[in-house]
């Protein structure tokens, strides 16, 4: 039979030519030198590759009863086929970066489906059917129209990595809590603005993303995500940390830049194995002098801040390697002694410490203003010495 008779797609032909595989990721050859299909190959493929070949109709893929990879990303296509539910064996389906509107609710009859890719597609809405797949491990439905899930999504109790990146959901569908099994649950870039404290809920949870939203609060119950490794807050509007937050002690990676915190509480000393914290671009003017009880913490970020004050035991931090201060500081209304700041950020310089714009940064701006206060705070008789002693030709902060 003439492949063109199964395969109304000459793009699609085309791939096929040069993409099935065994097991083994041996190349099957399925065509002879007539575009005939050889029969008794067929069997042998469990692996298409046919990303980046503009196809726009899979139409014949039925054909490939042992299939259990399918690659199908960046290409034209519109629709599945109503067949695709024949793939019985399929476990693996990336249909990434194509213009898929609507899903067919056949694709709930792919009950070894373990990884499904729907991202960057124009998915407004998924059949209930697809809480069918129970076998389902990863499922990526970021940059599509959703504004909300099936109820059956409970369903998916295998589900361990949910990305939901970049739709238009405007609360956390409350049926995604059940989901016990979850580990990774990605939300960035919705216009989500409150969190339900059923969030508690996924104990298993490792990863969590909640950045570029409109949250202004968290519930006390994020306290519970005690597995939690990586929790991302940048660009909400955040005044205010529950002190809960800091009983995640598996916390690793803290991001709260872009918000409108003023303070953190010192509990935060809780959070021993933290080693990245971002506390740029909000409204502090001073961070608490438990940070330094951080002992893993090797990048800190304060730029963009209102700093009145460092405090000194930020210098105990061993394995501090990066420190962003720029514009981290209120300096026409510091509290702090203008001369003990200086000798922090120098102390920070020798000990190799990074900082974001230099030696710029402070020379231009820092310095001139630390010196303008030195003299203000100083009797005349000791301008000399001190003078001397910030030279810039000797300064190494």
């Amino acid at each position: 039979m003439k492949a063109k008779d199964i395969f109304k797609d000459e793009n699609f032909i085309n791939c096929l030519k040069k993409g099935t595989y065994d097991d083994k990721d041996n190349y099957v050859e399925i065509f002879n030198e007539e575009n005939e299909i050889i029969e008794e190959n067929i069997n042998k493929v469990t692996k298409i590759n046919c990303s980046g070949y503009w196809i726009t109709n899979i139409e014949g893929i039925s054909i490939f009863i042992n299939l259990k990879y399918l690659y199908l990303s960046n290409n034209q296509i519109r629709k599945l086929p109503k067949e695709i539910d024949r793939l019985k064996n399929l476990k693996y389906l990336s249909l990434f970066d194509n213009q898929i509107e609507e899903l067919s609710s056949k694709i709930g009859n792919l009950e070894k489906l373990e990884t499904l890719d729907l991202s960057y597609n124009q998915i407004k809405k998924l059949p209930k059917e697809i809480g069918n797949l129970k076998n389902l491990k990863v499922l990526n439905l970021s940059y599509n129209q959703l504004q909300g899930l099936p109820k059956e999504i409970w369903k998916l109790e295998n589900l361990k990595y949910l990305n939901l990146r970049h739709n238009e959901l405007q609360k956390i569908p409350k049926e995604i809590f059940q989901l016990k099994a979850l580990k990774e649950l990605n939300l960035w870039s919705n216009w989500i603005e409150t969190i339900s404290e059923e969030i508690g809920n996924l104990i298993n949870l490792k990863k969590l993303d909640l950045s570029f939203n409109q949250i202004k609060k968290l519930p006390k119950e994020i306290g519970n995500l005690i597995n939690l490794e990586i929790l991302d807050l940048i660009w909400n509007k955040l005044r205010w940390l529950p002190k809960k937050i800091f009983n995640l002690k598996n916390l690793k990676e803290l991001d709260l830049g872009f918000n409108k915190i003023e303070t953190i509480p010192k509990e935060i000393e809780k959070l021993i194995n933290l080693w990245w914290l971002n506390l740029s671009n909000n409204q502090m003017k001073e961070i608490p002098k438990e940070i330094c009880n951080l002992e893993n913490l090797e990048i800190l970020m304060l730029k963009d801040n209102q700093l009145q004050w460092l405090p000194e035991e930020i210098l105990k931090l061993d394995k501090l390697q990066q420190i962003w201060l720029h514009n981290a500081f209120d300096l026409d209304n510091l509290k702090q002694d203008p001369k003990e700041l200086r000798d922090i950020l120098r102390k920070l310089k020798r000990k190799k410490v990074y900082s974001d714009g230099g030696l710029t940064y402070f020379r231009k701006k820092v310095y001139p203003i630390l010196i303008k206060k030195i003299k203000e705070k100083y009797k005349i008789d000791d301008l000399k010495q001190i003078k001397d002693n910030l030279n810039l030709n000797n300064l190494n902060f």
